[in-house]
């Protein structure tokens, strides 16, 4: 729980161009705006100063803040610390062309429970879909909770707001034919590693392009995930991943070390021969040796594909092979969830392994045997 600010603190939040800070002095609400945060707390502390020692308490107005100018202040001063840079900029992008445009204007203190609905609901009718509805509710969530420690507000509003439900998206892993298919027809090409690490596997698209070859431990089959390339001001950079439980060490299948043995001697040879080459630790970089782009690797995986006469899917999609693969070879969903790196096993069951039909097939044959008994 968050705390009230102490007398002599107050908050600063942005107005426009400009930022304006509150602070709270001996009963006195002092306030100052400037072009930067940093010089309208001075101000603002310099105005403390002006103050009578002595003076009776007076109630601080909490009823001239805006939605629109506590939320794009707190999350760029507060919470963008606290979450990764791709979920800052998408929660930036929900309350500049949603939620400012539709309820912004609202006082803190005349947000309601209804009005919050609506505002979902404005969401959907404007063709948003579920899961953009739950993140703007997951970030006024996070926000009003704030306004609420900060005794801006009596209650958050957005508790007593449901949560939009959102119908999972049926998931389309490759069959055990497609994967063999996929994996002898490029074997010793430059993609054969990369399709072992995505559909045996399982690793994350930005897992996958982070990965270095001090990751690998070739001498005891193990494979370290600890970080992720994500797209930061235009530059491809190496960030932690979302959770501690994606860190995690995988033991790689015999043919999946005999395809990194030969990707790194063809990374070698790709070395020796290009002048331009960058020398880095990566396991599949781009061109010339640079960091390779989620685009170019997509397009990679499709092209793959569309040779072996495969239809045409999601790269995620390889992360939903490993996972059916392995459950259809009674792999614990414990063991699973630990090897795709997940917060929780329920994650695993409800995403990844609720339509594998094998073990569910391999139940009704001892069904049938059962009755062939009687």
């Amino acid at each position: 729980m968050g705390t009230r600010k102490a007398n002599g603190h107050g908050h600063t939040y942005k107005i426009g161009g400009s930022y304006k800070t509150v602070i709270r002095h001996n009963g006195h609400v002092v306030t100052a705006t400037a072009k930067t945060a940093q010089e309208s707390r001075r101000i603002a502390k310099e105005r403390t100063l002006l103050l009578p020692t002595f003076v009776q308490p007076v109630p601080i107005s909490k009823n001239k803040i805006k939605l629109n100018e506590f939320l794009l202040e707190w999350l760029q001063n507060e919470h963008q610390h606290n979450i990764a840079h791709s979920t800052y900029l998408r929660y930036r992008g929900l309350a500049v062309n949603h939620i400012n445009p539709l309820v912004g204007d609202y006082y803190l203190k005349d947000l309601t429970p209804k009005l919050l609905t609506w505002l979902l609901l404005q969401m959907k009718e404007a063709g948003q879909s579920p899961r953009s509805q739950q993140q703007a509710r997951a970030l006024l969530s996070i926000c009003l909770k704030s306004a609420e420690d900060q005794e801006l507000i009596a209650a958050n509003p957005i508790r007593r707001v449901r949560n939009p439900q959102n119908r999972q998206k049926k998931i389309s892993p490759l069959t055990e034919s497609e994967v063999r298919r996929l994996l002898t027809t490029y074997k010793g090409t430059w993609m054969e590693a990369r399709l072992h690490i995505a559909v045996l596997c399982g690793l994350r698209q930005g897992e996958a392009l982070g990965l270095e070859w001090s990751d690998i431990d070739f001498e005891n089959r193990t494979l370290r995930v600890s970080k992720q390339f994500q797209k930061i001001n235009n530059m491809y950079t190496q960030v932690p991943l979302k959770t501690e439980k994606s860190e995690r060490t995988i033991i790689l299948t015999e043919q999946t070390v005999i395809a990194l043995r030969n990707h790194w001697e063809l990374l070698q040879s790709n070395q020796q021969s290009d002048n331009e080459w960058l020398q880095n630790d990566l396991v599949f970089p781009g061109l010339h040796g640079r960091p390779r782009s989620p685009e170019s690797d997509y397009k990679s995986w499709q092209k793959c594909l569309k040779l072996c006469g495969i239809p045409p899917k999601r790269l995620h999609d390889a992360r939903h092979t490993a996972a059916t693969l392995m459950y259809s070879k009674g792999v614990g969903i414990e063991t699973i969830s630990r090897a795709l790196g997940h917060s929780s096993s329920a994650i695993t069951s409800r995403l990844y392994v609720h339509n594998a039909e094998e073990p569910l097939r391999k139940a009704a044959e001892m069904i049938d045997e059962l009755l062939r008994k009687v």
